[in-house]
């Protein structure tokens, strides 16, 4: 069985019925990687690639949300994304953190939130309802130097529904 949809082009599935699409995109500067994968072909509704193509095609859009969620966590005592920096800021040079830093308006944890680069979404368009994750974004405020990876996931309507760590 197989799906056609106007921007994934056709969506093939293997023996057992999982669907997977990969490709990359330009933010800015930098190349994104990006995938959208369904363990289950019929559990995939055109609509849900609609969605997942919109978002593609608004990326600037979807990493401002994600960014803007993670300023709105630092306020929370012991939040994931106060961890995640504490932790960078531990693990790394510091020379290493100058060189990542692009911004410098004396706060250190928002220029470090400016800073950090996306690297991966991932698409999951099986995962249509509120609380289910539809896109998932990995940020790292330096990929060559470290692992550690920020994960913003956002469900269909583009809100984020959980913040998390990933090494």
């Amino acid at each position: 069985m197989t799906i056609e949809h106007d921007f994934f082009g056709i969506l093939g599935s293997d023996d057992e019925g999982e669907i997977y699409w990969s490709d990359s995109a330009e933010l800015g500067d930098q190349d994104i990687e990006i995938d959208l994968s369904s363990p289950d072909e019929s559990s995939v509704s055109v609509e849900a690639l609609d969605i997942a193509a919109f978002m593609i095609n608004s990326l600037e859009d979807l990493d401002s949300q994600a960014r803007e969620s993670l300023v709105a966590e630092l306020s929370a005592e012991g939040s994931v994304t106060a961890l995640y920096i504490n932790q960078c800021l531990e693990e790394l040079d510091e020379e290493v953190i100058d060189d990542a830093l692009i911004w410098d308006s004396g706060d250190k944890q928002i220029d470090f939130l400016r800073s950090i680069q996306l690297q991966r979404i991932g698409f999951h368009p099986h995962h249509i309802k509120n609380d289910e994750h539809f896109a998932v974004l990995d940020y790292s405020i330096s990929p060559t130097e470290t692992d550690a990876l920020i994960v913003v996931t956002l469900d269909v309507h583009g809100d984020t529904i959980v913040i998390s760590l990933d090494s």
